[in-house]
């Protein structure tokens, strides 16, 4: 890895400058044959919108369900982000001019209270994209138990980011880069033999879950 390594996380809840922080996550889909194009596309508007949002990365899905691009920017303002959110309803998102894109989401979130901000920099480039749904009321328990357990995970396999849906169902999203899918079972290993986690009372409000290793679009800050 790159000596861009993200921040130490303790347990402790952030400053408030970094709790206010929110995340958007935009979900791409499209024909496995535009995906160049559709990549090209999402890096120049993520690069170059006007909105206030900061991109953070974007990947697009290697293995899974395949033909899909997302896209994380940073919002330091939630007013600021419901703006852009709003003129992409009234005006039409950029890329839903892409002929080749087929569906289009985008979701705010916002990271767990004790997890620092994103740290751009090459830390992949083998990410695992974890999206989990939870049991109504399920997100509690989660933040408990993995405020007790990510810092020791965190020393051993350094996480990108894990954040919680502002609406819709109770979910969360955590990315985890990774040398390759290898180090990844490597890693994923020693936390379990060390008893690292999983979480204490989270895995038990899992509802359902999907994991995706996905790799940075050519642009994407994290690498």
């Amino acid at each position: 890895m790159n000596p861009q390594q993200p921040e130490a996380i303790t347990g402790d809840d952030q400053p408030a400058d970094v709790t206010a922080i929110r995340y958007e996550w935009t979900t791409l889909q499209f024909s496995l044959v535009d995906q160049t194009e559709v990549a090209k596309q999402a890096d120049a508007w993520a690069l170059n919108a006007a909105d206030g949002g900061e991109y953070l990365g974007g990947w697009s899905a290697e293995n899974g369900r395949l033909g899909q691009i997302w896209v994380l920017r940073r919002f330091d303002r939630i007013d600021t982000l419901l703006a852009a959110r709003e003129q992409q309803r009234l005006h039409g998102h950029p890329l839903s001019q892409v002929s080749s894109v087929r569906s289009l989401s985008v979701e705010t979130f916002a990271a767990f209270p004790f997890v620092p901000t994103v740290t751009a920099g090459s830390h992949g480039p083998a990410y695992e994209i974890r999206d989990y749904r939870l049991v109504p009321g399920g997100l509690p328990a989660t933040i408990t138990g993995w405020r007790t357990a990510l810092p020791r995970r965190h020393s051993i396999d350094p996480i990108a980011v894990v954040m919680y849906a502002l609406d819709g169902v109770d979910r969360i999203i955590h990315i985890w880069p990774f040398d390759s899918p290898n180090e990844r079972l490597a890693k994923r290993k020693q936390a379990y033999e060390e008893k690292a986690w999983p979480p204490p009372g989270a895995p038990e409000v899992i509802a359902d879950a999907d994991s995706t290793m996905a790799w940075p679009l050519p642009q994407s800050p994290l690498q």
